[in-house]
């Protein structure tokens, strides 16, 4: 079965689970590629693709401007299905049997997804964010407009045109009813449910996979001497692509560590010096100002050096607000660490208490401290964690289900739906997205103004900097034509000769 998958990234949480669905599907005997916007991944089967055109870089300007840096500081992003990388790679898919997005955000839009539902090709979308059914943010924050119509989104600084209202508009009317929707959790599934745009699409749960080869448990003592930790230490591990992003909950894991000052035992660990914070990601001066022991290892983007983490650490801190099935959690416990976590999202469908870690009230930052303690005095958990991976988690797991629901797919598969044209966009986002297209394309108007007239500037340096050459190159071929100088030539030897000489 040739198969065709969809990520903005190969790279990143999102572009990582779809990296490795795609490898699993290979090794399980498919033709599968995975097309990304950015490639980074030495890989035949991942191919990337991009657009040159210009509309698409005046779209990308206008989407950073009014969804990405148009929220409140800590939020998650927010985005729009724009710019699309256009229609021209759709020919591609010819031959392909089904399409498998994922993350696809600012890469494949809405009008290319109808394109391909138009060519008869069976598509399946696995949600890693709440994106695709609201009008542009990636996580809700406890919102429920996205159920509704997503008008005066609270997360956007401006929003002039009510942007996140047209957007979904756009979504509700023109993505098929008939798409399979696929979410790596059940509280992913339960949020598709209630929105306005896949409450009449199929549902299903497949969770994601991790490479147990190479995630998997080795010496603690080893893993803490490699990272320069005492192996005596208790050692928290706290990871995200960005540790200032409030969804990812660094302030309520602060507010635990300070609970954990307060208790008699975390006291005389910290005391000790026998407690270490552990950190991948971006960096926080945050966790510098509490005054235990605190290691960085900044962004990761080998597998090796990333499992050597999860067996460093004695727990993995996950004070997520909001989170679907994240890598971290399979990850952890595939090298055998156990997982404390507020009990949101996707943490219940692997987090079992006492087993394999403890799942804390949402907030509960005293809570969150507790069980920490739990886990460094309680029994030990590693080979439940690395057991519950093994049997549930492994790649050919998650590519066996994704195939069984390919093969009933492609079987169902019924004639391209009649022909209609469907534009670069959508009258509904256009009549929001051309204003502020036309605010973009004046302000270009103004850079290259100003670019132009720096350019002339420069110009005009230039041809100063060259009539002065060409006057001085005058006036020396003067002084080489002079008498002087041909006087003074013999004496101008004996001086170089003297000073080769001294040499």
């Amino acid at each position: 079965m040739k198969i065709s998958l969809f990520s903005t990234n190969d790279a990143g949480g999102a572009g990582k689970a779809a990296l490795r669905l795609n490898r699993s599907l290979n090794i399980a005997g498919e033709n599968s590629t995975l097309f990304v916007k950015w490639k980074n991944a030495e890989s035949a089967n991942v191919m990337q693709l991009n657009s040159a055109e210009i509309v698409n870089r005046v779209f990308d300007k206008t989407v950073i401007k009014h969804f990405f840096n148009n929220v409140y500081e800590g939020n998650t992003i927010c985005s729009a299905m724009y710019p699309s990388v256009g229609f021209n790679y759709l020919t591609l898919l010819r031959d392909t049997n089904i399409v498998n997005l994922h993350w696809i955000s600012t890469f494949v839009s809405v009008e290319a997804i109808a394109k391909i539902h138009q060519m008869g090709k069976p598509i399946v979308w696995t949600l890693h964010d709440q994106n695709p059914m609201t009008g542009g943010c990636h996580y809700t924050h406890g919102c429920e407009k996205y159920k509704i119509d997503c008008s005066d989104c609270p997360q956007l600084k401006e929003n002039q045109y009510n942007i996140t209202k047209s957007m979904l508009e756009t979504k509700i009317k023109y993505l098929p009813k008939d798409i399979i929707i696929v979410t790596p959790s059940r509280w992913m599934a339960d949020c598709a449910r209630e929105s306005t745009v896949f409450r009449s699409n199929r549902i299903e749960v497949i969770p994601n996979s991790i490479e147990t080869e190479l995630y998997k448990p080795m010496s603690k003592t080893y893993a803490k001497m490699q990272l320069d930790i005492p192996v005596t230490a208790k050692v928290i591990l706290f990871g995200a692509y960005d540790l200032k992003e409030k969804r990812k909950g660094l302030e309520q894991l602060i507010q635990a560590i300070q609970y954990l000052m307060q208790d008699t035992e975390g006291r005389k660990l910290i005391e000790d010096k026998q407690l270490y914070i552990l950190t991948f990601g971006q960096p926080s001066t945050l966790l510098t100002q509490l005054g235990i022991p605190y290691k960085t290892l900044s962004y990761i983007h080998e597998d090796e050096r990333l499992a050597l983490a999860y067996s460093a650490a004695d727990v993995l801190a996950l004070p997520s607000l909001e989170d679907n099935l994240p890598n971290l959690i399979l990850e952890s416990m595939a090298c055998g660490t156990p997982v404390v976590a507020f009990k949101t999202g996707g943490m219940p469908d692997i987090i079992k208490d006492g087993d394999n870690g403890f799942l804390v009230p949402l907030n509960d930052a005293k809570g969150f401290a507790t069980q920490i303690m739990a886990v460094f005095s309680g029994p030990p958990m590693n080979d439940n964690c690395r057991r519950l991976i093994v049997d549930h988690y492994r790649l050919d797991i998650q590519a066996s289900r994704y195939q069984q629901l390919f093969a009933e797919i492609a079987e169902l598969t019924t004639k391209a739906p009649k022909q209609k044209h469907i534009p670069y966009i959508f009258a509904e986002s256009a009549s929001v997205m051309m204003p502020l297209l036309c605010e973009t394309a004046v302000e270009l108007q103004a850079e290259h103004d100003a670019l132009k007239q720096e350019c002339d500037a420069l110009r005009q340096k230039q041809d100063m900097l060259i009539t002065c050459k060409n006057n001085l190159e005058a006036e020396l071929q003067g002084v080489y034509r002079s008498k002087s100088w041909k006087i003074t030539k013999p004496l101008r030897e004996v001086i170089s000769a003297m000073r080769r000489f001294k040499q």
